[in-house]
This record gives C-alpha cells, sequence and structure tokens, in this order.
C-alpha cells in the first residue's frame, strides 16, 4: 500500500513544472479533513525548498542544487537524506537495493489520471486561476501482490506561479521500477495520464477518496490562504545544527514511538509513530468554543490490541478515526480529538474542552483461520510518515499533492484492501458521559469473505450508528 500511494505521488510530482523567478516565496496552506483543520507552512529560496507539515511535526527540505531531498523528525532530532538517484525508476540496481529477498513475479498494479480542464477561470492572489478536474484510478490484475481497486477525485484552482524552483527529476511519467511486496512478490507499477488540461500550483483542492463500490470513503480540503513574497534566512533550507543522521525513516521516527511496555510490546493506543499537534483548531493550539446547542464528543485515540500479518497498527487506528470523524459529522454534533493517554489526563482535557461526552474505541484484527498474532512493533511506525518522505522529488505542486493523498489514504479502505479471506476484526465502542455515567457500549465484528474486501467501513458505520442514537437518548 506504502509503494503504490508512493508511486502516485511522484507521478503528479513528475505531471509539473512551472517558471523561473529569484524571489523568495513563502506560502502557508490549510488543510481541513474529518472536521479537524491545521496548517502548512512552505517556503522556496531559489533551488530550495522546505515544507512543514502539520503545524511543523513534519519538514521535508528539497535541495535542487545538490539532487537530494531531506525528511526532518524535529521531536527526535533526526533526519534522513534521499538522493535523487535512489528513486530513478531506470537505475538497474534500484530494485537491488529495495528487495532483499528472493523475487517472485506477482502481476501489474496500473495508474491512469486524467486531468480535465473544465475552462472556469477567476481571479486569487492577483493571479488567474484555472478549475481542473484531476482524477486517478488505479486498479491492480488478479495475479498482482498488492491487490487495490480505488479512485481519488481532485477539484482545485491552479495558477501558472513563477517560482523558480524546478528540480527537473527527470522520471518516466508512464512506468516505475517493480516493487517488492511482503515475502519478496513483486508487482509491476505502470502508470498513464489521459486529458489535455495543464496543471500548476494549486491554489485549492478538494481531494475525495472513493472505495472499489465507489462509495465515499475520505475527503480533504487544502488551500492557499496566505502567499507573499519575503526574504528568506538560508539557513531554513538546510539541516540544523544538533541532528542526527540515520539511515532510513523507520529509524528516524524511532525514538519518537511509543516505549515499549512491561507486557513486551508497545503501547499502540493512539495509533501515531510521532507527537502529533492538536489537529482541532487552525493554529493547532486552541480548540474553538462550542457551538450553542450543540453536543460535542471527545475521540480518546483508537486502541489496536492486536493485528495480524499485513496490517500495520497505526494504519488501523488512524483508519478507524479518521473514518468515524466522518461518519459523525452531522448536525449539532462536534467531534473533537483527545490526546490524553491516562485517565485523569482524559478526563481533564474533556473538561477543558467542554465534551459532553467522551468516546473511547478499541480494535483487533486477526489473521483467518486462526493463529498468533503478528509483531508490528518494527513496521507500525505510521505509514502516514512513511509515505509522505517519497516522491519527495522536487516538485512544488508535487509535493503539495502528495501532502493531500498522504493525509487522505489512511482510510478504512485502503487497510480494508490489504486484508485476506477468513481475517476477522473487532471493534469495540465505550461512550461515557462527562459525568462518569455510560451512555453506550457495543461490540462488533465482520469477518472478511475474500481477499481486500472492505469490512471495516460498515462496522465504523454502525458504531458511529449507535453513538448517534445515544446522544438522541
Amino acid at each position: 500500500m506504502k509503494r503504490l500511494y508512493s508511486a502516485m505521488i511522484l507521478t503528479i510530482a513528475v505531471l509539473t513544472g512551472f517558471g523561473s523567478a529569484n524571489a523568495d516565496i513563502r506560502i502557508k496552506s490549510r488543510q481541513s479533513m474529518g472536521g479537524q483543520t491545521y496548517d502548512n507552512l512552505t517556503m522556496i529560496k531559489g533551488k530550495r525548498q522546505r515544507s512543514e507539515m502539520m503545524d511543523g511535526a513534519m519538514v521535508n527540505i528539497t535541495q535542487c542544487d545538490l539532487r537530494r531531498a531531506i525528511q526532518l523528525n524535529p521531536a527526535a532530532k533526526t533526519f534522513v537524506v534521499s538522493e535523487f538517484g535512489d528513486i530513478d525508476p531506470v537505475s538497474p540496481n534500484a530494485n537491488a537495493r529495495a528487495v532483499s529477498r528472493p523475487e517472485v513475479k506477482g502481476g501489474k498494479v496500473v495508474t491512469t489520471i486524467d486531468v480535465k480542464d473544465t475552462g472556469e477561470r477567476k481571479q486569487m492572489f492577483g493571479m488567474q486561476a484555472r478549475r481542473l478536474i484531476i482524477t486517478m484510478d488505479t486498479r491492480s490484475s488478479p495475479e498482482a501482490c498488492n491487490k487495490t481497486s480505488s479512485r481519488m477525485e481532485i477539484d482545485g484552482w491552479y495558477t501558472d506561479l513563477t517560482v523558480g524552483f524546478d528540480c527537473d527529476p527527470k522520471l518516466s511519467p508512464t512506468r516505475t521500477a517493480p516493487r517488492a511486496a511482503s515475502g519478496g512478490c513483486v508487482d509491476q507499477y505502470e502508470m498513464k495520464q489521459t486529458g489535455s488540461g495543464k496543471r500548476g500550483y494549486p491554489l485549492y483542492e478538494k481531494t475525495t477518496m472513493f472505495d472499489e463500490n465507489g462509495r465515499e470513503t475520505m475527503s480533504m480540503v487544502n488551500e492557499v490562504v496566505e502567499l507573499s513574497k519575503a526574504s528568506l534566512d538560508a539557513g531554513l533550507f538546510d539541516v540544523p545544527e544538533g541532528y542526527r543522521e540515520v539511515k532510513d525513516v523507520s529509524e528516524m521516527y524511532a525514538a519518537s514511538l511509543p516505549q515499549i511496555s512491561s507486557t513486551g510490546g508497545p503501547d499502540l493506543t493512539s495509533g501515531a509513530a510521532m507527537p502529533l499537534p492538536n489537529l482541532n483548531s487552525k493554529n493547532g493550539s486552541e480548540t474553538p468554543a462550542k457551538k450553542e446547542g450543540a453536543v460535542r464528543i471527545g475521540l480518546v485515540g483508537v486502541k489496536v490490541t492486536a493485528v495480524g500479518p499485513g496490517i500495520e497498527a497505526g494504519d488501523l487506528s488512524e483508519a478507524i478515526k479518521n473514518t468515524l470523524l466522518e461518519y459523525l459529522r452531522v448536525p449539532d454534533v462536534e467531534v473533537v480529538v483527545l490526546e490524553g493517554k491516562l485517565p485523569s489526563a482524559i478526563d481533564a482535557e474533556a473538561s477543558s474542552k467542554e465534551c459532553d461526552l467522551i468516546l473511547y474505541t478499541t480494535a483487533a484484527h486477526k489473521k483467518g483461520g486462526g493463529g498468533g498474532f503478528g509483531g508490528m512493533f518494527g513496521s507500525a511506525l505510521g505509514s502516514t510518515i512513511a509515505r509522505t518522505g517519497i516522491g519527495h522529488t522536487g516538485s512544488v505542486a508535487g509535493n503539495i499533492a502528495g501532502q493531500i493523498i498522504t493525509q487522505a489514504v489512511v482510510s478504512a479502505a485502503t487497510v480494508s484492501s490489504q486484508m485476506k479471506a477468513k481475517d476477522e476484526i473487532t471493534l469495540e465502542i465505550r461512550l461515557n458521559r462527562a459525568a462518569g455515567q455510560q451512555a453506550a457500549a457495543k461490540q462488533f465484528k465482520a469477518r472478511a469473505k475474500a481477499d481486500g474486501e472492505n469490512i471495516l467501513t460498515p462496522i465504523i458505520e454502525q458504531a458511529a450508528q449507535t453513538i448517534i442514537d445515544a446522544i438522541g437518548r
């Protein structure tokens, strides 16, 4: 799943180009998803770019002059360097570096990107913007290792912003190198482009993800809120002093992962691989006042108690949280994410955020046919973060699009696509009133009848309905 969407991000990056200018540029954009809003910042100076995502929790620096991209983890003060040559699809050694076990031939995964110009135009930030509808359909052949069937649509406004930042990665837009899935199975990824629309810098984009049945699973809005020219310090575009270089993304975020518990496993209560900022407000630090007459629910981080092979604990946690936020988006109901872990901290945070109810959610994935659960500490570093760094090839719009895809793909449908026949999901919810009384408690189970069946979305929908019904009582 990581490799598939990384390939998508690469493709979008390749399809974009810009003019040249020497002025430094500072761009602030705002992303909204599932009732949560947070800010991103992009700064461009000559042949270098710095992107701060999720209010600075993740930082990417692209140095076109040195032909490399750098990812920073400010929380752990670690960084990893990716030379542009490392992602060259025509390099004879590229696949050898990525695969360390015998290869098994898989199938083909084809992504078709269509860019349609609607003909609509308007002025934005003093520039003419054009409206484009971009669709991305991905289908795998029956024998593919990573089976997928998904569709993404981007409805956005784009302009010819001349920023002078163009790494010219010279990557092929039609085919990428084979990538190995677990067990050494290798799929061939192929990219196609249709449509004559001309992309540019995205000033506004609404991205919607659909599952294999055409049902909407996730939506996100990304819009530029500030765009200005300013003289920027060159030091912003290099590795800060005191940071330690590591060999890969996994090691970079290892210091931010929860510590091993006394039982020998990680504390995966939040499902996140790094400390995330408060995403409940526009500035990332304050929660808006509750609207009059609204019922506010405090959503505690989804706790994952077990996962089988093929599923990552971080993905499962994020997918349930994101999908719950979507289904609980109903009139007169507000949902805020609580960051506390201990009961006392959760109660105090819920009180400070004016929560009427507190929602606890626990999930478990069981491998089909019984057997033990796979240890996921090594891979539960949060695929959201892992995806962000790949495809950061130097295209400004490509990187922004990559950020949107990164946040949107962790949905119930994408996690379900990794499940096998007879895999089982158990979801438990407990809804408490602020005074401590239990308002609802229920367990939901589902078993996949076939590989890739979306069994997660239906039980989350049932859970959301149970919550809404309890509010009405």
